[in-house]
């Protein structure tokens, strides 16, 4: 019995410390802050995220941005601004933001955006807690829809 319980004990602290030694850990960015009238040309050579928080999903490219910025626990505004990949805004899609924690789920939460014209959508979002999060914004036009994602970090206020 006695060595039972010695072996689980050393068998636990070797799990311990080969999770610990894991360095697989990716860190979420901070969503830039955009002015309202945020225009952009897109470059259409650049498929990861631009320095500016947009990324490419086919022929559209989204950036995204939050009021506050860096989104707080509570309420936020989340604006999308959609072009083509000549730059053009995208005027005739439905957005939805998908947002979830990263780390631990909190179910689904999918707010609709409301169209603000020239290629800007806007959300209000709320925050349960503080820590790593994501945003899934849905682009969805002549029957076909595509994702973007987004990780960021939500502050305590």
């Amino acid at each position: 019995m006695f060595r039972k319980l010695i072996l689980g004990f050393i068998m636990m602290t070797l799990t311990g410390c080969a999770m610990m030694q894991s360095n697989s850990v990716v860190l979420p960015t901070s969503l830039p802050t955009f002015p309202p009238a945020f225009q952009a040309t897109p470059n259409p050579n650049v498929t990861q995220a631009s320095p500016l928080g947009g990324k490419q999903n086919g022929d559209l490219f989204v950036w995204i941005y939050s009021d506050p910025n860096p989104p707080i626990r509570g309420g936020n505004t989340f604006e999308a601004f959609v072009t083509d990949a000549n730059g053009q805004p995208i005027t005739d899609a439905k957005i939805t933001f998908d947002i979830d924690m990263i780390n631990m789920s909190h179910g689904k939460n999918v707010v609709d955006a409301t169209s603000m014209g020239e290629g800007h959508y806007i959300g209000n979002v709320h925050f349960l807690m503080s820590g790593p999060w994501r945003v899934l914004v849905a682009i969805e036009r002549s029957g076909q829809t595509s994702t973007v994602r987004f990780d960021f970090n939500v502050n305590f206020k």
